[in-house]
């Protein structure tokens, strides 16, 4: 028995199989979003691979944009980063807007 498998698993941290099962998605489908490197899990107890929950969102988002778009796994990683982006953008505007309405 390995050392790693008496240690609990942190409740921000969940298992691709545990999402498999809560996305109702293959494995498969998630191994090719992290080979694509939306999340880079980590290894638990029993060798299980672990994802934070913000990984896990991300996964979801792309999940989701492959089935409804219909697009391939590679296109839906990259639209995952681009909104991502651009969310991170308009809060830096908004940001910024407060900052200049002040001055």
């Amino acid at each position: 028995m390995d050392r790693n498998d008496l240690l609990p698993v942190p409740a921000e941290l969940m298992s691709v199989e545990e999402l498999c099962i809560a996305l109702h998605a293959e494995g498969v489908a998630l191994h090719e979003f992290i080979e694509l490197g939306l999340a880079r899990p980590s290894a638990g107890p029993g060798g299980a691979l672990l994802v934070t929950a913000a990984e896990a969102a991300r996964l979801a988002r792309a999940l989701r944009l492959a089935r409804e778009l219909e697009i391939h796994a590679a296109g839906a990683a990259l639209l995952v980063d681009l909104l991502e982006e651009r969310d991170r953008l308009v809060r830096r505007l908004e940001a910024l807007e407060c900052l200049a309405l002040r001055g």
